[in-house]
């Protein structure tokens, strides 16, 4: 009679205490694990300072924030990598918007022709503009050119034909922009040769007029000339044979027929 083994109590006493100790060194590895924190990755570089703004830019910034000054911003901003008219110790005189609305700027040397005309050599704040005669003539940037104070009165102050609307838009003490309401007469107040100034602006062209198709191709006009008795084939009166031969034929008819009545008679 064979009997069934049997595991002392002992052992497994001991198994279970070995696999509780195994599970409590495995928690308390990922407890370790969870408790610590993640590396901490690299750190971004924090944005340096933004480059500063250029003169160029700080004028263009002015006029605009001056509200009525888009065009003459926008072409200032055309010729910052030609021409720019924009450099230390000059006074800019820039017309508002409504001064280019007649003007065509339809070249780069029209463009920088008229801006040097509105750029003073030196530097005129409107206290020192207030201090200039009537007559005085401000040098411009091109040579024997210059703008002739007209009125220097604190309202309305008049250089050539123009007023200034907007006193020291800009002033850095190195350059001066004043608003005016025109475009200089530059031609009207020197004698000197002047550059290429703007056309006008171009004018819509009218609708075209229509033209006959019969003016088009040539006179074909059958109208005789003054004093010309030809007449067109279609105005010409009926033949005079035609109508002979149509009473000859009448007059055969009725002598036939008084023939063949007359034997009966």
């Amino acid at each position: 009679m064979c009997t069934r083994r049997t595991r002392p109590a002992q052992f497994m006493s001991l198994s279970l205490l070995a696999c509780a100790t195994v599970l409590h060194v495995l928690g308390a590895v990922v407890n370790a694990q969870l408790a610590t924190p993640p590396a901490p990755g690299p750190t971004a570089a924090a944005p340096g300072p933004a480059p500063p703004l250029t003169l160029h830019q700080k004028v263009v910034d002015a006029l605009r924030a001056a509200g009525t000054f888009g065009a003459i911003s926008g072409a200032l901003d055309s010729l910052i990598d030609t021409a720019d008219p924009i450099k230390p110790d000059i006074t800019l005189f820039a017309p508002s918007d409504d001064a280019f609305t007649d003007v065509a700027l339809n070249s780069t040397s029209v463009l920088t022709t008229l801006l040097n005309y509105q750029t003073a050599s030196g530097t005129y704040d409107f206290q020192s503009l207030l201090g200039l005669s009537v007559g005085y003539r401000i040098p411009t940037v091109t040579p024997k050119i210059s703008i002739v104070v007209k009125d220097p009165a604190s309202v309305n102050y008049q250089l050539d034909n123009a007023f200034i609307t907007n006193p020291d838009i800009y002033n850095n003490g190195s350059v001066v922009v004043h608003g005016v309401d025109a475009i200089f007469f530059t031609r009207l107040y020197n004698t000197a040769t002047l550059g290429p100034v703007p056309a006008p602006a171009p004018v819509a062209p009218s609708a075209p007029v229509s033209t006959p198709a019969s003016a088009a191709a040539g006179s074909t006009s059958t109208t005789p000339a003054a004093g010309s008795s030809k007449t067109s084939p279609n105005d010409a009166p009926a033949r005079p044979a035609a109508n002979s031969f149509a009473f000859v034929l009448l007059g055969v008819i009725t002598i036939s027929l008084t023939l063949l009545i007359s034997p009966n008679l």
